[in-house]
C-alpha cells in the first residue's frame, strides 16, 4: 500500500459527512476520504468508520460487473489533524479535462418536483422527474442505470444511495448521461467492529437478521423498501434489471471473493464477513428473484 503523506495536496473543495482532501497523483486529481470518528447512534465498539474499505471494494464490485464506477485506491497517510497514520481511500474525480460536470440527482429532484424541502426519497419522485424533465437525456437509459444500481446496492448491502450519492454527467452541449457509480462507503457493513463480526459469524440467526433484513434508502407506495421484499415481486423495470445484473453477479462471484481477499489492510474477519454477507444475499435474495422473474416471463410466453 502506498504512502501519500508527502504527495501533492491542494485546498479542499469537497463537502459531505467525511473529512476530505484534494490530492494530485500521477497527473490526476483525487478526492481523499479520511476515516471519521463514529457518529452513529447504533452501539458499536469502533472508534473510526471503516468506510474506506467499503468505498474501494464497493466501487470495484460495480466495475467487476461491467458497470462503470469511480476509480479508487487505498493508501496510508498521516492525518494532519492528529498526526496518526490512517488508511484512506483516494477517489479519482470525473471530467478532469473539462468535458462535462457531475450533477447529483438531488439537483434535478429539487428543480422538478413540487417541494424544495423533501425529507423522503421515493422511487416515484425519481421516475416522475425522468419522465417529465425538459432536459436532454435518454430517459430509458437512465432508468436502466437506476435499477441496475439498485440491484447491486442490494447485493452489497448499501442502504444509503440517497440522491446526492448518484448522478448524471452534463456535457458542454447540455446532454446528460449516467455518471459512473460513486459513493459506496455505506455498503459492506462499515460500522461493525471485528468483534461484532466474529460474534455474528458464529451466530447464524443473528447474522441472517443483520445481513438479510436490509432497507434501501427509498420509499415506494408510501412504504420503506426492504430489499428482500421488493425482490419477491419486483416492478417491471426492476424485473428486467434483475435479469441483466444477477447473472453477472453469479458469474463474477469468485472474482469478487478474490478482490476482497487481496485487499491490503482489511482484517481477515472483515474479509470473511464481507464474503459471507454477499453470499447470503446472492443465494437468498438475488438468485431466487432471478428464477422467479424467468418463470414469470415463461408464463407470459417470453423467451430468455
Amino acid at each position: 500500500m502506498i504512502d501519500i503523506t508527502n504527495a501533492t495536496w491542494r485546498s479542499n473543495r469537497f463537502g459531505g459527512s467525511e473529512r476530505k482532501r484534494t490530492l494530485i497523483y500521477d497527473g490526476n486529481t483525487y478526492m481523499v476520504k479520511f476515516p471519521d470518528p463514529v457518529r452513529s447512534t447504533k452501539k458499536t465498539s469502533l472508534s473510526y468508520i471503516n468506510n474506506q474499505f467499503s468505498e474501494h471494494i464497493g466501487c470495484s464490485i460495480f466495475r467487476h460487473l461491467g458497470i462503470p464506477a469511480q476509480e479508487t485506491f487505498l493508501a496510508t497517510c498521516i492525518d494532519p489533524m492528529n498526526k496518526m497514520e490512517k488508511i484512506v481511500v483516494a477517489c479519482k474525480l470525473f471530467c478532469q479535462n473539462g468535458e462535462g460536470n457531475l450533477v447529483e440527482f438531488s439537483k434535478f429532484l429539487l428543480n422538478d418536483t413540487d417541494s424544495t424541502s423533501r425529507r423522503t426519497t421515493t422511487v416515484e419522485d425519481v421516475m416522475d422527474v425522468l419522465d417529465h424533465s425538459p432536459l436532454r437525456l435518454d430517459r430509458e437509459k437512465i432508468k436502466d442505470y437506476f435499477w441496475d444500481m439498485f440491484v447491486v446496492d442490494a447485493f452489497i448491502g448499501n442502504g444509503d444511495r440517497h440522491l446526492d450519492n448518484w448522478g448524471l454527467i452534463e456535457m458542454t452541449d447540455g446532454t446528460l448521461s449516467p455518471a459512473p457509480i460513486y459513493d459506496c462507503g455505506s455498503s459492506l457493513s462499515p460500522l461493525k467492529s471485528d468483534n461484532e463480526k466474529a460474534y455474528l459469524l458464529e451466530n447464524g440467526t443473528a447474522f441472517k437478521r443483520e445481513e438479510y433484513n436490509l432497507n434501501s434508502v427509498y420509499r415506494m407506495n408510501n412504504e420503506r423498501v426492504l430489499y428482500h421484499e421488493i425482490f419477491k415481486n419486483p416492478p417491471e423495470d426492476l424485473h428486467r434489471a434483475i435479469q441483466r445484473i444477477v447473472p453477472r453477479i453469479k458469474t463474477a462471484s469468485a472474482q469478487i471473493d478474490r478482490l476482497i481477499d487481496s485487499t491490503e489492510g482489511l482484517s481477515d474477519i472483515s474479509k470473511e464477513y464481507m464474503k459471507k454477507s454477499l453470499l447470503l444475499r446472492r443465494e437468498l435474495i438475488l438468485l431466487p428473484a432471478l428464477k422467479k422473474c424467468n418463470r414469470r416471463d415463461e408464463s407470459r410466453g417470453f423467451a430468455r
